[in-house]
C-alpha cells in the first residue's frame, strides 16, 4: 500500500509499524514471563536445597566432626604415651 496524498510517509510508516509491534511486544512479554517463571523456580529450589543442608547434612556433619574430635584426642593421648615410652627406652640404654 502506498500512502494517500492526506498522509505522509512517517504517518504511514508508524500506522503500519504499529500494527507489527503488538505482536512484537506480546512475544517479548511472554518470553520476559517465561525467564521469571525459570527464575522462581530456580530460587525455589535452591531455598529447598538450603533448607535441606541446615536441617539434614549440618547436624550429619556436625556428629561426624565430634566423633573426629574424639578420635583425635585419643591419638594424641597415645602418641603422647608412645613418644614417653620412647623416651624411657632411649634412656635405658
Amino acid at each position: 500500500m502506498m500512502p494517500t496524498s492526506d498522509t505522509t510517509p512517517w504517518v504511514w510508516a508508524i500506522e503500519h509499524l504499529s500494527a507489527l509491534g503488538w505482536p512484537v511486544i506480546v512475544y517479548c512479554a511472554w518470553q520476559v514471563s517465561k525467564y521469571i517463571d525459570r527464575a522462581a523456580k530456580q530460587a525455589t529450589r535452591t531455598v529447598e536445597q538450603v533448607d535441606k543442608m541446615a536441617t539434614n547434612c549440618f547436624p550429619t556433619m556436625q556428629a561426624s566432626l565430634q566423633n573426629q574430635d574424639i578420635l583425635l584426642h585419643s591419638m594424641d593421648k597415645n602418641l603422647a604415651t608412645i613418644a614417653e615410652n620412647s623416651r624411657r627406652r632411649r634412656e635405658d640404654f
